[in-house]
């Protein structure tokens, strides 16, 4: 099925006093960053409609790839109208729509893609993403539905059209704060840069709403806790140590490396989930939370979480040892899976030693 895109770019930017598509925001101009995030999302066709500065829009994102629209009323006409604009260009030829300002730019891939295949079931008309049950943008639009949004009055903008919508509408909570974030006042433009400079990490309470948005079993957030508490004592002997390394990210892939626990191949089925949220560094530690590619000459926070599961069975402290003799017990008469979990032992104690061998027994701390 065809996604396309319409970006709202023609407003004047009153609230704002700075010309939000040109705002900086993480080495891009709002308005790219906005359209940038669509592509990587593939969506194959981007209308951008403009209005005030057109052409320094249509300059800047020359070779973009994307479809530039303009709206000549800008000065007296609304968000609304320059939505129309865009949803006449695109209603033919495409399955449904993504409406969005210019100056939404941090909506995760997952939240994107997530809505893309609801609407692809073909039951809903309308899909509009919520966070703290707070409707946010973008919006997702049926195709069949187009036409009545275009032959709404204008009262009360794209939200008054919503309204008066007859077909199924569909509010989807995700563990997305980009949902809500936009630059309309210098406050707003504020919280996207702060948000930009720890984008990459998931603070302690968003870890525990994506646990809650995948649905972890109390068993299993247990789990994690205590493996996010073991990791972070393994980090801080190696911080004693002068290896510098990240206690956020250490948490936060402690407390999710579990979240797709019960789907096949969890690890990376979990890494694939929180790439698509953002999270590369934290999604690439737990990937490889059960086995690793390689054991690196220096420990990074990789190698501290997996050996922290190593150490960790449900919620309470194992040995090595116990481990993985329970795991042999469990596939019995099985030499190749038995294999496996020798081979799987033995480099748990590769990483023991890496991280805990030079020290003497009474300061390790940590079971082996």
């Amino acid at each position: 099925m065809k996604t396309a895109a319409v970006i709202a770019a023609g407003g004047l930017s009153s609230r704002m006093k700075e010309f939000k598509p040109f705002l900086p925001i993480g080495g891009l101009a709002m308005i790219e960053k906005t359209i940038s995030n669509f592509q990587s999302a593939g969506i194959e066709e981007i209308v951008v409609v403009t209005g005030y500065r057109g052409d320094e829009i249509k300059n800047r994102m020359a070779g973009s790839g994307v479809v530039f629209l303009e709206n000549p009323k800008y000065h007296s006409t609304q968000m609304f109208d320059s939505v129309k604009i865009g949803l006449e260009k695109v209603k033919f030829g495409t399955d449904m729509v993504f409406v969005s300002p210019s100056d939404s730019p941090f909506v995760q891939q997952f939240t994107l893609k997530a809505m893309i295949r609801e609407m692809e079931k073909g039951i809903t008309d309308l899909i509009q993403p919520t966070f703290h049950g707070e409707k946010g943008h973008p919006l997702l639009l049926n195709q069949r539905i187009i036409d009545q949004i275009l032959n709404h009055d204008g009262s009360q903008g794209l939200q008054g059209a919503i309204a008066r919508l007859q077909g199924q509408t569909v509010n989807m909570a995700f563990a997305d704060p980009g949902i809500l974030m936009d630059a309309d006042t210098p406050e707003d433009y504020g919280k996207l840069t702060e948000y930009h400079r720890t984008k990459d990490c998931p603070s302690e309470e968003l870890c525990r709403e994506i646990q809650d948005y995948f649905k972890a079993a109390d068993s299993l957030k247990a789990h994690s806790e205590k493996v996010a508490s073991v990791a972070a004592s393994i980090g801080q002997v190696l911080r004693e140590r002068g290896i510098k390394l990240d206690p956020d990210i250490i948490r936060a892939a402690g407390l999710l490396h579990d979240i797709a626990k019960g789907q096949d191949n969890h690890a990376k089925t979990a890494a694939k989930w929180l790439k698509d949220m953002g999270y590369l560094y934290v999604s690439e530690i737990v990937d490889e939370h059960m086995v690793l590619s390689a054991v690196p000459r220096k420990p990074s926070e990789k190698e501290v979480v997996y050996l922290a599961d190593k150490l960790v069975q449900d919620d309470r402290d194992i040995t090595i040892e116990e481990k993985f003799t329970a795991r042999k017990a469990f596939f019995g008469g099985d030499e190749e899976a038995i294999a496996a979990v020798e081979r799987r032992k033995e480099q748990a104690m590769e990483i023991y030693e890496l991280i805990f061998g030079s020290l003497p027994d009474t300061k390790k701390g940590i079971l082996k």
